[in-house]
C-alpha cells in the first residue's frame, strides 16, 4: 500500500505567520545547491484519468488531498473522488471551506486533518483573527453532515506556544473535541529565521516545550491509569508502540517510501514541502508503477544516529536543506531524544496496564499508518 498526497492547489485562503509570513521573509533562502523547480503551477495541469490510471496500479492506495488549501478546488476534489479507484481518501485541511463539502462527499472521507494551533488567543494570533471560531463551527458542521471518521488537530508549534495546554484544549475542547491530536516544530524549514530565533527557540525548548511534554506524558498516563483510556497523542502512541512491540522503523511519515506527493503538474516528489525539487523526484504518473517507484531514505547526521531505529529520522527536507546548519539540527534533535527518553521511562508502567488489561495494545495504532501524521515533531 502507497499512500498519495494529492495537491490540488498551491493557493490558500489564509497567511499565517509561520507560513507565508516566513516565506515572505525567506524568499531568497534556497542558495544551496539544490535544484529547485519553480514552474509546479498553482493549480493541476494534468487530466483526472492520468492519475486514475496510475492509482488503479495499487490496489491499496490511499490519496490524502492536500494544499495550499485543497478545499478551494472542492469540485476537482469531488471529481477525483468519483473517478480514482482508491481504497480510501483523507483530506488536509485549514477548516475555512469545511462546511461547504457535500455531506455525501463528507460521508466518503476516511479522516479529515484540520490544521489548528491551540486556543483561539493561540490559533488567531498564528493564522488569523476568527479562524479559530470558523475552525470549531466547520468542524461541528462536518459531524452534523454525516462525518463519522477521525478528526485530526493538525498543529504546529513555536515560541508562543504552551504545549501541554495547547494539546490538552483541542482534546478536550468546550467548542470542538478532536480525536487526536499531533503536531509539527516550526523549525528547520528556512535559513533566515533561526537567524532571529535561536536564542529564543532554544529558551524555550528548555523552560517550555520540553517540560511541557513531560507534563503531557505524566497527563497521558494518568489517563490510563484512571479510565482505561489512551489518549491518541500521535509523538506518544506512535512511538510507544515501536517501544512496546521492539519494532524499527523507516521515517515515521513514511515520505519517500510509502509515501510520495503527486504535484500539481504530475511529477511525483517524496512529500508536499519537496514540491519543485527536482533531485528528490520519484518520476510521474504517467511513466511509473505506483509499486516500484525510487526510494529515499534520510541521510546526513541521522543516518548513523543511536535512536535511527526507533526515530526513524529527521524529515527528509530538513536533511537535504539543512536550514539550521548543524547546531540548530542537533537543538531540535534534542527534543526528540528527550521525547523517547520520557516515554522509554513509563513503557514498564504502560505494559503492566496491557497486562493487566486496563488498556489495549491495540489502542496505540487504531488509526492507519502513514496518514501523514508527524510522530517526530
Amino acid at each position: 500500500m502507497v499512500n498519495f498526497f494529492v495537491t490540488l492547489t498551491m493557493a490558500c485562503d489564509l497567511e499565517c505567520r509561520y507560513c507565508y509570513g516566513e516565506v515572505c521573509d525567506c524568499f531568497d533562502d534556497f542558495d544551496d545547491g539544490i535544484s529547485v523547480d519553480y514552474d509546479v503551477p498553482e493549480q493541476i495541469h494534468y487530466e483526472t484519468k492520468a492519475l486514475a490510471d496510475f492509482i488503479s496500479k495499487d490496489s491499496e492506495a490511499v490519496v490524502i488531498f492536500y494544499g495550499g488549501e485543497p478545499l478551494l478546488e472542492i469540485e476537482k476534489m469531488i471529481e477525483m473522488m468519483d473517478t480514482l479507484p482508491a481504497k480510501m481518501f483523507l483530506l488536509h485541511t485549514n477548516g475555512t471551506r469545511l462546511d461547504l463539502v457535500p455531506s455525501e462527499y463528507l460521508k466518503r472521507l476516511h479522516t479529515i486533518s484540520i490544521s489548528i494551533d491551540g486556543n483561539r488567543t493561540l490559533t488567531d494570533y498564528y493564522r488569523g483573527a476568527g479562524v479559530y471560531d470558523t475552525i470549531a463551527q466547520n468542524a461541528n458542521i462536518a459531524r452534523e453532515n454525516g462525518f463519522s471518521g477521525e478528526i485530526i488537530a493538525r498543529m504546529t508549534v513555536q515560541e508562543e506556544t504552551d504545549i501541554y495546554e495547547s494539546v490538552m484544549h483541542l482534546l478536550s475542547n468546550p467548542d470542538f473535541s478532536f480525536d487526536s491530536v499531533h503536531w509539527q516544530l516550526n523549525a528547520l524549514f528556512w535559513r533566515n529565521d533561526y537567524k532571529t530565533r535561536k536564542e529564543s527557540f532554544r529558551k524555550w525548548l528548555d523552560e517550555s516545550y520540553n517540560p511541557g511534554i513531560q507534563r503531557l506524558i505524566t497527563a497521558w498516563v494518568n489517563t490510563m491509569r484512571t479510565d482505561g483510556i489512551v489518549l491518541q497523542m500521535y509523538p506518544f502512541v506512535g512511538i510507544m508502540i515501536s517501544l512496546l512491540l521492539n519494532k524499527k522503523t523507516h521515517l515515521r511519515c513514511g515520505a519517500g517510501w510509502t509515501e510520495y506527493n503527486v504535484q500539481t503538474d504530475g511529477k511525483l516528489s517524496p512529500c508536499p514541502v519537496m514540491s519543485g525539487m527536482s533531485d528528490f523526484y520519484s518520476g510521474d504518473i504517467f511513466h511509473e508503477n505506483p509499486n516500484r517507484l525510487r526510494v529515499i531514505h534520510v541521510s546526513g547526521l541521522c543516518k548513523n544516529c543511536d535512536l535511527l531505529d526507533i526515530c526513524g529520522g529527521r524529515c527528509l527536507y530538513a536533511n537535504a536543506t539543512m536550514k539550521w546548519g548543524i547546531e540548530g539540527f542537533t537543538d531540535v534533535c534534542g527534543t526528540i531524544r528527550f521525547l523517547i527518553g520520557e516515554l522509554q521511562k513509563v513503557k514498564p508502567e504502560v505494559e503492566k496496564m496491557i497486562e493487566d488489561g486496563k488498556i489495549n495494545i491495540d489502542d496505540f495504532s487504531n488509526h492507519i499508518e502513514y496518514n501523514s501524521c508527524e510522530i517526530i515533531p
